[in-house]
């Protein structure tokens, strides 16, 4: 418990086996969402000294204005840096938000969200294709492009994706759901435009788990034989995609690479 001059803070960490605390019964109030907060496994909440509820920090913005603004990433070109971290901001919660109702990638889309926000800041796709190696951190790229009032629909029969998918967007120019293939993808895509002689770049984003395929270095020894404009951007997070409860460099539990 940590005071402060005219708030409380408190931070309760519930394991999902957690006990009652002594004295609680189940079916006490405090305990009536038992469920979702072991789901969770984090509760935080500020209150005043009468106990209201002032500003949780955990509870996300009052309004997304930036967002709310962008329909596809051109949306995006005119904001200032500040702007561009605000948009971040309000992206992160979106996402959250999203998979809270559906499930999803959740670990993954949320550690791409400022990369998603920079590279369509500085790319212009579709014209300039951005392929995701697996495709399961691609959450915050379909809010970007035109899918955020879809999102309720992730993952269901007649809805979103989870990943990427050509039929859905222009602006998914590549459907994985595996790894190891964005580089030779983007490759391709930028010999294609070398033929037609369109000036364009092709970015591949991959994770340090999906780099261990041969495939990508496969790819990486073929662009610089043909030096045509690849971008490879290496999410180099230390986590790797694995069964829940499986050690990884990044510690026991699983994360998106």
């Amino acid at each position: 418990l940590r005071r402060r001059p005219h708030s409380m803070a408190m931070l309760l960490l519930l394991p999902a086996s957690a006990a009652l605390l002594p004295g609680v019964s189940r079916s006490a109030p405090a305990f009536a969402a038992h469920s979702a907060v072991s789901r969770a496994n984090l509760f935080l909440q500020q209150t005043d000294r009468a106990g209201t509820n002032v500003n949780p920090p955990f509870a996300g913005p009052r309004g997304t204005p930036l967002l709310d603004a962008v329909r596809s990433p051109s949306d995006m070109k005119g904001l200032t840096l500040q702007e561009l971290k605000q948009l971040a901001y309000e992206l992160r919660w979106e996402t959250i938000n999203a998979v809270s109702k559906t499930g999803g990638h959740l670990g993954s889309s949320l550690g791409v969200v400022e990369l998603t926000v920079a590279l369509h800041y500085v790319f212009n796709a579709p014209a300039d294709p951005i392929i995701w190696d697996v495709s399961h951190q691609v959450y915050p790229h379909k809010i970007l492009t035109g899918r955020r009032d879809r999102m309720h629909t992730l993952r269901q029969a007649g809805g979103l994706s989870g990943f990427a998918k050509r039929s859905e967007s222009e602006y998914d120019c590549f459907g994985a759901g595996h790894s190891t293939t964005s580089i030779s993808a983007a490759l391709g895509m930028a010999v294609a435009h070398d033929l037609r002689g369109m000036k364009r770049n092709s970015v591949a984003i991959i994770g340090d788990g999906a780099i261990t395929g041969g495939m990508a270095y496969e790819a990486m020894n073929n662009a610089a034989y043909l030096n045509s404009r690849v971008i490879v951007v290496y999410n180099d997070n230390g986590q790797v995609s694995l069964p829940t409860g499986t050690p990884s460099a990044g510690g026991t539990a699983p994360a998106g690479s």
